[in-house]
């Protein structure tokens, strides 16, 4: 009966140290795409949300791949043209054609205007984490920025998305209930 402890034991502890020297995340992939607002923004897999947002949807084509909405919940302009603005998004795409889903991220844009009216944007960038997703992007983290470029129209996207290893979560789950079996005494016995 201690034979069959000690193996067990040894086997659990094996499997422990290959989950926890496993990698967490199935690798950090470096992003770029360019965006353009577009009203008739289509995503490649699902459907748009009800509520598109407070601005028309950005379509990203690149590395991303899909459509952003943009929800606003603060702003601020001040009288010399600085903006700041902070809200919540919503992306419905791929990453490099593989990897679907939707992910949302909360943001902070930064700009900078000619007046207090909006006349014309001299410089933008938005700093967007990654908190939540569904589909190939659950459990993803990562931090994307845009960058105005007001001369042509389209946002510059770079940043980078860490999607969760696929089953490492379940064995982890498989060998948490493993330990709480093998722990309970009135389980113990037995050949």
């Amino acid at each position: 009966m201690k034979a069959h402890h000690f193996l067990l034991s040894a086997a659990m502890t094996s499997l422990v140290f290959a989950i926890l020297s496993a990698p967490a995340l199935a690798g950090t992939t470096q992003v770029s795409a360019i965006g353009v607002f577009n009203n008739t923004c289509q995503p490649p897999v699902g459907s748009p949300p009800v509520d598109t947002g407070d601005y028309p949807p950005i379509d990203l084509s690149g590395s991303l791949d899909g459509c952003w909405y943009t929800y606003v919940s603060a702003s601020r302009l001040n009288p010399s043209g600085t903006y700041i603005e902070q809200g919540t998004e919503l992306f419905v795409g791929c990453l490099n054609g593989t990897a679907c889903g939707t992910f949302e991220t909360t943001y902070t844009f930064t700009g900078k205007y000619t007046d207090a009216n909006f006349t014309e944007e001299i410089h933008g960038r938005c700093e967007h984490a990654l908190v939540d997703g569904t589909g190939d992007f659950a459990d993803v983290k990562g931090a994307i920025k845009f960058k105005d470029d007001v001369v042509n129209l389209k946002f510059d996207i770079r940043g980078h998305i860490s999607l969760a290893e696929p089953g490492v979560q379940g064995v982890a789950k498989q060998v948490a209930a493993t330990q709480l079996v093998v722990s309970d005494p009135a389980r113990s016995g037995g050949c």
